[in-house]
């Protein structure tokens, strides 16, 4: 997984800091990303727009991301990131073609819930 500062370079002026990257395996280990990560991740935050987020995740595709996920945890809902739009994934999985990658929409929200209330993550 990509670390926190992580970036990638969307133009030559322009580098972009998803909140979470997943490399692919083997991929080599840069701090400004030169090939695309397999997935990238976007958290939304309250002042967040589904706008902005729109536009990152089609910058991300740009750049040869096929994976991106945008989570909003305020609205408790997850985006599948297109080239033109966010496709809503109203209560199922994330999940990456042939790869072990699944992620439960609900169980997400769930795990977030606990950790929020000061249970066990």
């Amino acid at each position: 997984m990509g670390s926190p500062s992580s970036a990638f370079r969307l133009r030559p002026a322009n580098s972009a800091f998803p909140d979470v990257c997943v490399l692919r395996l083997g991929a080599p280990a840069e701090d400004i990303l030169t090939h695309p990560p397999l997935i990238a991740i976007e958290i939304m935050s309250p002042e967040d727009t589904l706008r902005r987020a729109a536009k990152k995740a089609a910058e991300y595709h740009q750049f040869g991301i096929e994976h991106v996920w945008v989570i909003d945890p305020q609205a408790r809902v997850a985006y599948r990131g297109a080239a033109n739009a966010l496709d809503r994934i109203p209560g199922g999985e994330l999940t990456v073609p042939g790869t072990p990658i699944l992620i439960r929409i609900a169980d997400l929200f769930e795990q977030l819930d606990r950790i929020r209330a000061g249970g066990e993550r």
